[in-house]
């Protein structure tokens, strides 16, 4: 019977403790489990009192080594050390009153101390996450400790005068990574939040040894088996393939090893050396997603190029020669006044007059949007495409008189455009899939795979199916749900090569967010949603329910980010670094930046252009750069300070519930980008429908604080 291999990032961790021959030992051992993992009575035992009878421990001196088993997989957990305030008497003596201690000290429940779910908060800003005791660490931190862990020596001043894990864990300035070491060191994690740990597919025990010198590359996260179904779909059909899901069910990681696939069947067709483009729509993604490229696939990660769909419209536009700068929405905006009196009203006065209200009640704004988001990035070329196509998304209904004459002012909006020899980002896309054919992009790429494609201009989307060499080996993901900017069409809009014809699957299990944090922001974004078809969603993670507070001053919101990251991070046995924050702008962010400073809190605002998930303490971001990114503890705030959404003055109210829909679509994203926590700050008595439908049987919700 042959097992798959399966170790949590806890045992890796736990790995750093050991040198020399504790290593080697320890390698032997995991050995032994591999090769029989079935108990003995005394070296292999299973801990029978532990709620599914499937915890066994093996012995070894000084420590043990947590698994369990099937007849599929071998999961190893963790390394528990022996230490003199944890163990009782001999060790070999009283095993199995060692083997009770054992128990207890892994199975304890960090839910526990938490208050009932809807307990009412007061001015102190108590959150789902309780008080949690400040431990003192048990035993200091000295040079030889941090040198044994591998810890940096320019950390190590700022590290010998920690003495409580709510110090270490708030540590400004040094790696998440080396905090979470120490923390490990000194305070055994409990078996709930172990088990609650990804699963990484172990091939040979020489590899720990690797990983003790810094090298990852032999580990690879585990997929489920519905994940892995989509990952290996053949290349022998003759159509794309397209991936949806909500947020958590793992799109994005599906697509980074369907590259691992494709790379391996291209290779066993005799392309020793395939040319395979990965595209994401947003800067902020592009490092990480070469950074987990790079482990996945080692040395053959040269034959991926990575880019957002933007910047290889760019390119291209530059092979041919046909740059021109980018207009500013103010700028167009100005040629869409001038284009509105350019244009003559046609009819008698009271047909000119019926003409003019439309306009009016339309508003500039949402008529630049028209013009942009469907008639450009539709490619509409004619008047009576225009009539029949169907606007999904928009929200204001237009007769077939009212559409002629936004085509006659498109018309002379687009003549104004071209003399002014710039562009709309949605005109440029729509150049370059003219230009791509004459481009040596074109049919370059042996595969390409879109991820987030929902976000993409169906003109983007023609480009890059002109990039691949054949339509099969074309993978998309989407979901529409998602959408901050994409203009709502139909995947029949786009070109007939993506006609998926069976090969469409939709992924239901959440791996990312709590089923608590995941269902809580559904039931928000309920009646925004682009698809509404019935699904039942599966969550492999389950805690206590998001919070929802109202503050009155921007001064409050710090506070009670302050405190809500700090209980947070102890409950959850995490970092600062492990903590976002989200805002609806950059100026939002900045400030809550400098007040949460002003608290003693690590905090730095980053755009999506200067995005570094390694830097230590609070990440503080927009909300619009936030898509793609996960962890573990978020905040949505930044709201008290300012209007959001900015609502046009002359917008109608059928603009108004598109404008929220689409607001509302972009919380959603920044409330799913949570792991295990997550805080949403209102303003006191805020009277917009964005800041409001918290339902109480899925939010601790407490209004006034």
């Amino acid at each position: 019977m042959t097992r798959q291999i399966l170790m949590k990032p806890a045992f890796f961790t736990g790995l750093k403790n050991f040198q020399g021959k504790e290593m080697t030992q320890i390698m032997n051992k995991v050995a032994l489990i591999i090769q029989n993992p079935l108990p003995d009575g005394k070296v292999k035992k299973q801990l029978n009192h532990h709620e599914d009878n499937k915890l066994h421990r093996l012995r070894s001196g000084n420590f043990r080594i947590l698994y369990k088993f099937d007849d599929k997989s071998l999961r190893i957990l963790n390394i528990i050390r022996r230490s003199e305030t944890t163990y009782k008497g001999n060790l070999h003596a009283d095993d199995d009153d060692w083997d009770d201690d054992l128990l207890t000290a892994v199975d304890d429940s960090l839910d526990d101390s938490l208050p009932p779910a809807h307990a009412d908060a007061a001015w102190s800003y108590n959150v789902t996450y309780s008080d949690p005791a400040d431990q003192k660490l048990p035993t200091p931190i000295t040079v030889a400790l941090l040198q044994q862990l591998e810890i940096p020596p320019l950390y190590h001043t700022r590290l010998l005068t920690i003495k409580t894990q709510d110090e270490l864990l708030a540590c400004p300035g040094v790696a998440d990574e080396f905090l979470l070491r120490i923390d490990a060191h000194m305070f055994e994690p409990s078996l709930r939040q172990v088990e609650q740990q990804p699963d990484y597919i172990l091939t040979n025990t020489d590899d720990l040894l690797r990983y003790k010198d810094g090298d990852l590359l032999a580990f690879l996260l585990k997929l489920s088996p519905e994940q892995e179904k989509y990952v290996n779909w053949s290349l022998s059909t003759t159509g794309p393939t397209l991936v949806k899901g909500g947020p958590g069910t793992g799109k994005s990681t599906i697509a980074l090893y369907r590259i691992r696939s494709l790379l391996t069947q291209l290779k066993q067709n005799n392309r020793s050396a395939p040319r395979i483009l990965f595209t994401t729509y947003t800067n902020a993604l592009i490092k990480s997603s070469e950074q987990l490229l790079q482990q996945l696939l080692g040395e053959n990660a040269q034959y991926v190029r990575v880019s957002t769909a933007d910047k290889l419209a760019y390119e291209v536009l530059q092979q041919c020669g046909q740059t021109r700068e980018i207009l500013s929405d103010k700028d167009q905006l100005n040629l869409l006044r001038q284009a509105i009196a350019d244009t003559p009203l046609e009819g008698n006065p009271l047909q000119q007059q019926v003409q003019r209200q439309t306009l009016d009640k339309m508003g500039i704004a949402y008529l630049l949007q028209e013009f942009n988001t469907v008639i450009t990035a539709r490619q509409i070329s004619t008047l009576e495409h225009y009539l029949t196509t169907a606007r999904t998304g928009r929200k204001v209904a237009l007769n077939a008189t009212q559409r002629r004459l936004l085509w006659k002012i498109y018309e002379r909006w687009l003549a104004l455009v071209q003399a002014s020899n710039k562009e709309s980002w949605q005109q440029r896309r729509a150049r370059v899939e003219d230009l791509v054919e004459a481009s040596p992009l074109a049919r370059s790429y042996d595969a390409v795979v879109i991820d987030e494609a929902q976000d993409l201009d169906p003109t983007l989307l023609r480009m890059l199916i002109k990039l691949c060499k054949a339509s099969n080996r074309i993978f998309v993901t989407a979901d529409a749900n998602q959408s901050i900017y994409g203009s709502g069409f139909t995947w029949s809009d786009v070109h007939e090569s993506l006609k998926f014809q069976g090969r469409t699957s939709i992924l239901r299990a959440n791996y990312r967010s709590t089923s608590e944090i995941g269902e809580a922001a559904q039931s928000y974004l309920a009646s925004s949603a682009l698809e509404t078809e019935a699904s039942e969603r599966h969550y492999v993670n389950n805690g206590p329910l998001p919070d929802v507070r109202s503050v009155q001053l921007a001064w409050h919101e710090a506070q009670l980010l302050a405190s809500f990251f700090k209980k947070a991070l102890l409950s959850l046995r995490l970092t600062m670094g492990s903590c976002a924050l989200l805002c609806p702008s950059e100026r939002a962010g900045r400030t809550l930046a400098g007040l949460l400073h002003e608290q003693g809190i690590e905090a730095t605002f980053m755009s999506g252009q200067d995005l570094n998930l390694t830097r230590s303490g609070v990440k503080v971001l927009t909300l619009n750069s936030s898509k793609g990114l996960e962890f573990p503890i978020v905040a949505l705030a930044g709201f008290t300070t300012g209007t959001y959404p900015f609502m046009p003055s002359d917008a109608t109210a059928e603009e108004r519930a598109e404008l929220l829909a689409r607001e509302r679509r972009t919380m959603f994203v920044g409330m799913t980008r949570a792991m295990r926590a997550l805080l949403v700050i209102i303003p006191a008595d805020t009277e917009t429908p964005l800041l409001q439908g918290f339902n109480p049987t899925y939010w601790n919700f407490n209004r006034k604080i």
